[in-house]
């Protein structure tokens, strides 16, 4: 009877290590900056001086994937006025990647 006990709990134990580590992995993972950061925090830390809008040179001073930062600027300012309110930004217009609206791989 003491036999399927401690599999039992050596089961248990590996289960809490397996999830523990993938939490782990997980709030890494936000911590860098990655995927998990939303629309409105990734325009936050494009909004270097804190004006409530984006810039077109606050923009292009970080790394776009695909190279097309020129071109998903100018399809998210709306109304072209060179400025990029938080709204345009998480609009979901441009050549983002990912699924739903205001994803664009990094930015």
């Amino acid at each position: 009877m003491k036999q399927p006990a401690r599999w039992f709990w050596v089961a248990l134990v590996l289960v809490l290590a397996v999830g523990i580590g993938l939490a782990s992995a997980q709030t890494e993972q936000g911590a860098r900056g990655g995927p998990m950061l939303k629309c409105q925090e990734r325009f936050e830390a494009l909004d270097v001086n804190r004006d409530g809008v984006v810039t077109r040179d606050e923009f292009m001073a970080v790394p776009h994937p695909g190279g097309h930062a020129e071109e998903i600027f100018r399809q998210r300012d709306l109304d072209g006025d060179g400025k990029l309110t938080k709204e345009e930004f998480c609009s979901g217009k441009g050549m983002g990647k990912g699924p739903g609206k205001g994803r664009m791989g990094q930015y």
